[in-house]
C-alpha cells in the first residue's frame, strides 16, 4: 500500500478546476486505478490561505494519526509558499518572513523525515500581476517576491536532498482564473509535471 499525502494551499485544494476538481484530485484518479496489485491512495490537505505556519499545524496532526496506525510507504508532497511572501502594504510586511519560512520548511521536513525519505516540494507558480496588485485592498502578490522564496525553497531542497519540482515558467497568464489560482488547463500542466516525478519514484510508467 502506498500512501501519497499532499498538503498545500487553495490550489492545492483545487480552486477553480471546473473540470476534475485540482491536480491532487487529477492524480487521486489516475493512482488509484493504475495497478490491481498495488494499492494508491493519494490524499488531499490542502487548505486556502494556508502559508508554511498552517502546513505545519496540520503536518503535526495527521502524523500525531499516523503515529498509531500500522506503517505504510509514504509518499510526502507540499506544495506552499506563494502565500507566505505576499504582503499587506508594504514589501516589508511580509505574511512570512522569509527567515521562518526557510525554520518553517526546515520543521517540516525534520517531522516527516520520521515516516519516510520520499519527500518532494514544488515551485512557486508566476502570478499575473496585472490582477493580483493588489489582490485585496492592501495585499500583494508579486513576481520577485515569487521568485525570491522559490529560490530560497530550492536550495534548502538541494541542502537536504529533497525533491524539487520547479513550477516557474509552467503556466501562462492564460492558464490562470484570477491572475493567481490556475484554471482547468493549468490545473492539468500541474497535474502532469507532479505525475511526472511521482512515476519516477514509484517506478511505474
Amino acid at each position: 500500500m502506498v500512501k501519497i499525502l499532499v498538503f498545500g494551499d487553495s490550489i492545492t485544494w483545487g480552486a477553480f478546476d471546473l473540470e476534475s476538481g485540482g491536480w491532487v484530485e487529477r492524480l487521486k484518479t489516475v493512482y488509484m486505478n493504475m495497478r490491481p496489485e498495488v494499492k494508491y491512495y493519494v490524499y488531499n490537505f490542502g487548505v486556502s490561505s494556508n502559508d508554511t505556519r498552517g502546513v505545519l499545524f496540520e503536518l503535526e496532526k495527521r502524523l500525531e494519526i499516523i503515529e498509531k496506525i500500522e506503517p505504510d510507504d509514504y509518499i510526502f508532497v507540499f506544495s506552499i509558499g506563494s502565500n507566505d511572501c505576499r504582503y499587506i502594504k508594504t514589501k516589508e510586511n511580509k505574511f512570512v518572513p522569509i527567515d521562518e519560512f526557510e525554520s518553517n520548511l526546515k520543521k517540516i521536513i525534520s517531522l516527516t523525515r520520521k515516516y519516510s525519505e520520499k519527500i518532494i516540494f514544488t515551485g512557486f507558480l508566476e502570478v499575473d500581476e496585472s490582477k493580483t496588485k493588489p489582490w485585496l485592498e492592501d495585499e500583494f502578490w508579486e513576481n520577485d517576491d515569487l521568485e525570491e522564496y522559490d529560490k530560497k525553497l530550492k536550495g534548502i531542497c538541494k541542502s537536504e536532498n529533497i525533491g524539487f519540482i520547479p513550477f516557474l515558467n509552467l503556466l501562462t497568464k492564460e492558464d490562470l482564473h484570477d491572475g493567481l489560482h490556475p484554471n482547468s488547463k493549468g490545473h492539468r500542466k500541474i497535474f502532469e509535471r507532479v505525475k511526472e516525478e511521482l512515476n519516477e519514484i514509484l517506478k511505474v510508467n
